[in-house]
């Protein structure tokens, strides 16, 4: 069987999709990754087999462009203005999701594959298999109303959702996606509709080196807290949103350690650190963390997972929706902490660590998360269900 894997430009969104399809491989079938040229290293180094085309399309600068009607929406829900702000912002991005879909319906006819696995950033995948029959399958990345009860109404109601699809004479009703693939924690979405299928989070975080000696803990006895910050969040709002250096003095004068996931843009943004502070250069997250106590983060949902699946309680720290809507889930199940920018002054920080460290129910609370997570289908399990539907449906 054929897979095509249609992914986004957004990094760490094809980081949650890839062990599905090297799931897909790893069976037996041939997978074939599609992507504009910029995610062409990345998606080769994670040893997937890579089609790029069309032209680069930059999300981040995108997102700049939208900042101000996004902030707009979060900040003031019950503005009625926020509908009419919405429904820009959602235009904007599905001219830039679509930018590249006749290179990807061009090479999707060429390659005929049996099954299209999609990220929800990418519509030009599932628009491919519409018009080759095929199922299309949506991949989720974190917080998400798609594949829920009542999400086929949203889908309506969004302006111009079925437009590409009208371009190449498809008449879609309902979601075009035969199913909704969702790799967060049941308890953390709003409810599933059948259509909806669980899969285990497995962390990816791209290739890296394992830390070694320098990630060994000096004390068995202390506490150690990892620190880390999604790089997007600072080029989409600037150095304002670039909280390590406030978290850093926050905790200063605890008794514990600290280890910062950074990348070397990072590393000098943090100037002098305290003795207790150490940074890794880029290590692939989930390495890290399992030898840590707590986590402090930007409220990104690979990070979230990543701390979910090491059982840790964590701090979210959000400047956006998307953000929000994770971190609050979270809260909500009672494994972690979660802080709005504007609110996460240095003592709210402070105070936020110091009771995920000493709370119980935080800790019992992230256990069961873990659990959850842990007993959903594994990727080889997913990928042989869709690869069993996908054989239905030629027999159809």
């Amino acid at each position: 069987m054929r897979v095509l894997v249609a992914t986004s430009p957004w990094p760490t969104h094809y980081f949650v999709v890839q062990p599905l399809a090297a799931a897909f491989r790893a069976a037996g079938h041939e997978v074939l990754v599609v992507a504009q040229p910029s995610m062409a290293d990345l998606v080769t180094r994670s040893g997937l087999p890579m089609a790029a085309v069309g032209s680069d399309i930059d999300l981040v600068e995108i997102r700049r462009k939208t900042l101000s009607q996004e902030l707009k929406a979060r900040q003031k829900p019950e503005d009625p203005a926020r509908a009419d702000d919405g429904g820009e912002v959602f235009d904007t991005w599905q001219r830039a999701a679509l930018a590249n879909l006749d290179p990807v319906m061009e090479l999707a006819r060429a390659w005929k594959p049996d099954l299209v696995l999609a990220d929800t950033m990418c519509p030009p995948g599932l628009v491919a298999a519409q018009e080759l029959g095929v199922p299309g399958i949506r991949h989720l990345w974190g917080w998400d109303f798609f594949g829920s009860a009542g999400s086929e109404k949203i889908l309506a109601a969004l302006p111009g959702f079925y437009d590409p699809y009208r371009t190449y004479g498809l008449d879609v009703q309902g979601d075009p996606a035969l199913r909704t693939v969702d790799p967060c924690p049941p308890s953390l979405q709003p409810p599933a509709s059948p259509a909806r299928l669980q899969v285990r989070y497995v962390p990816y975080n791209g290739a890296g080196r394992a830390p070694g000696r320098e990630l060994r803990r000096r004390d068995e006895s202390t506490p150690r807290v990892c620190l880390t910050w999604g790089r997007s969040i600072t080029r989409i709002m600037g150095e304002r949103a670039f909280l390590l250096p406030r978290v850093i003095r926050a905790l200063d004068g605890l008794d514990i350690e600290i280890v910062v996931a950074a990348d070397a843009a990072s590393r000098e943004q943090l100037g002098e650190l305290p003795g207790n502070v150490r940074v890794l250069d880029s290590p692939p997250l989930h390495l890290v963390l399992g030898d840590c106590d707590a986590i402090v983060h930007q409220g990104g949902s690979g990070t979230v997972f990543n701390a979910i699946r090491a059982g840790l309680g964590q701090l979210a720290i959000s400047h956006m929706a998307d953000q929000d809507n994770i971190s609050a889930a979270l809260a909500e199940s009672g494994a972690g902490i979660h802080l709005q920018g504007e609110q996460a002054d240095e003592q709210a920080i402070r105070a936020a660590v110091i009771r995920l460290l000493e709370d119980p129910e935080i800790r019992t609370a992230a256990d069961r998360l873990r659990a959850e997570m842990l007993s959903q289908p594994t990727p080889a399990h997913v990928a042989a269900e869709l690869a069993e539907l996908a054989t239905a449906s030629t027999h159809h």
